[in-house]
């Protein structure tokens, strides 16, 4: 049997990873990093009518095998790309979802390119919204703070590699550990908003729960953050977060009533607002 091209293995493995239990945002982008790896190259580098050797296609379904198994694509590679960048994740983080550059997108609105100062990234997980806005604002300085201590040791590693000596690590309840009197141009923030009790797909129960779940209506850690917001934005300051569509007016009623002006919702490629920005006068 000839062995298959790489186009024929991506389209059939797609078909496969399109099944409702899996919940894939792009089974194609799936697919693509599932035979990249096996390959020992990266998704861009593929060809499509190269052929694939049986010894690469063995290892191809082994990898298959797993994520059919509902074990997440990231952490079968050990990597995920947001917004051009790849980024190292593995058990001690959460895998960023491909609706995380609206919040990266949302941070950075407004905000010149040349700003200086500093920029936070709030329950940051393995980094990529901070490091990534750091990308795209040379002149700020980068603050990555988690309540935990091993995704920040993955933060650190990321960082290390994406914007070496631009970026500070902290590990704590959310703004306890930061240097008192700092003034952040740009706050992103990705906290717990799932409601307690919530069922969640398989594939999400394999990654660290703490990153999941904010109290009964899910909003217990975000009424801590925004309650202490106002005085670590600098002025004219910039804050953006991740929370469920149907949390999108309440959480933008709690930035009103902390003072912050502008709120609003930004829309997801689907259409779905999934990411709330707001402004310090």
């Amino acid at each position: 049997m000839n062995p298959r091209t790489v186009e024929e293995l991506l389209q059939h493995t797609a078909r496969h990873l399109s099944a409702p239990e899996l919940v894939s945002e792009d089974p194609q982008l799936e697919a693509r990093e599932l035979l990249a790896h096996a390959l020992g190259t990266v998704p861009a580098k593929l060809r499509p009518h190269d052929r694939v050797d049986p010894h690469a296609h063995g290892e191809f379904l082994r990898l298959l095998a797993r994520r059919l198994a509902a074990e997440p694509t990231g952490y079968i590679v050990g990597a995920v790309e947001i917004d051009g960048l790849r980024f190292k994740v593995d058990r001690r983080g959460f895998i960023p979802r491909l609706d995380l550059p609206v919040l990266i997108h949302a941070g950075l609105d407004g905000v010149p390119r040349d700003a200086q100062g500093f920029a936070l990234d709030l329950a940051c997980g393995i980094g990529a919204a901070g490091i990534c806005v750091a990308q795209a604002r040379p002149g700020l300085q980068v603050d990555l703070a988690d309540v935990s201590v091993e995704a920040m040791e993955l933060a650190r590693e990321n960082a290390e590699l994406l914007i070496p000596g631009r970026f500070r690590c902290f590990a704590g309840d959310l703004f306890e550990p930061l240097p008192r009197g700092r003034k952040y141009a740009i706050v992103t923030a990705n906290p717990p908003w799932v409601p307690d009790g919530t069922t969640l797909p398989e594939e999400v129960l394999n990654e660290p729960h703490q990153s999941f779940f904010g109290g009964p209506d899910g909003l217990d850690v975000v009424r801590r953050l925004v309650r202490e917001l106002p005085e670590w934005l600098a002025p004219s300051g910039l804050y953006a977060q991740e929370c469920d569509p149907s949390q999108v007016e309440r959480v933008m009623g709690l930035l009103w009533a902390a003072g912050l002006r502008d709120a609003c919702a930004h829309v997801d490629n689907e259409g779905v607002k999934r990411v709330v920005s707001a402004k310090k006068t």
